[in-house]
């Protein structure tokens, strides 16, 4: 289910973290390959945020992203068992299911179709790890709203009812994160809301870019008004 791709993308700690600086300045790859060498859970939490990046951002052909997507995976998983109740555990639980969702762009039917309900255990363990985790609150979000929109939502307990509440809860929580706002607007334009979702596109653009992957952010946002 190609739908539920995860554009959201969780903050990392990056600040003193081998291959911190050079993933702020947007050499994904170089940064997976710093990080992905030092054994702690800081530094395979960026190691799985760079490969993801260098995926979603950079790649253009299914085989290099998926490549990148499993070393996502893996280290998010690494940095997870290192450490799976301390204060970077939720981080890692999304930074998996943010390249578990990615990958299901270049997977065939057969492993699409147990990517919703595994993804559906990685925001709910996120969100016992931290209730107030904005990035598992906007993908479970958006969860909802892309099985509900497909009609396969009855199949796993999705609810159109939830993606509003789960989205303002994410955005209030995080309201300084660009991509949380980008995330917000692409579904309040799907569900017709133009209004509402050119605010947060002008909230986005006007958020102070701290990173590259911000600046990927923000020319997701311009591309948001005129997409059908």
């Amino acid at each position: 289910m190609t739908a539920l791709a995860l554009a959201v993308a969780q903050p990392v700690a990056y600040k003193g973290v081998p291959g911190g600086a050079t993933w702020q300045a947007g050499d994904f790859s170089a940064a997976y390959q710093e990080a992905i060498q030092v054994d702690t859970a800081a530094a395979q939490l960026l190691a799985s945020r760079a490969a993801t990046d260098q995926a979603v951002y950079l790649e253009n052909e299914s085989a290099p992203a998926l490549a990148w997507l499993n070393r996502a995976t893996a280290a998010a998983q690494r940095s997870y068992d290192l450490d799976p109740t301390g204060p970077l555990a939720a981080a890692a639980t999304m930074a998996a299911a943010r390249a578990k969702g990615e990958a299901g762009f270049h997977q065939g039917a057969f492993a699409k179709a147990f990517l919703p309900g595994e993804l559906q255990k990685l925001f709910e363990r996120a969100l016992e790890l931290e209730p107030d985790n904005a990035d598992a609150l906007v993908s479970y979000a958006a969860w909802h709203f892309a099985l509900t929109e497909i009609g396969v939502g009855w199949l796993f307990g999705a609810d159109r009812s939830q993606v509003l509440p789960l989205m303002e809860r994410g955005v209030a929580a995080a309201p300084r994160q660009i991509n949380l706002r980008v995330e917000y607007a692409r579904v309040l334009f799907a569900l017709g809301r133009r209004a509402e979702a050119l605010e947060q596109v002008d909230i986005a653009l006007a958020l102070p870019v701290r990173t590259a992957a911000d600046r990927f952010e923000q020319a997701r946002a311009r591309d948001l008004p005129s997409s059908p």
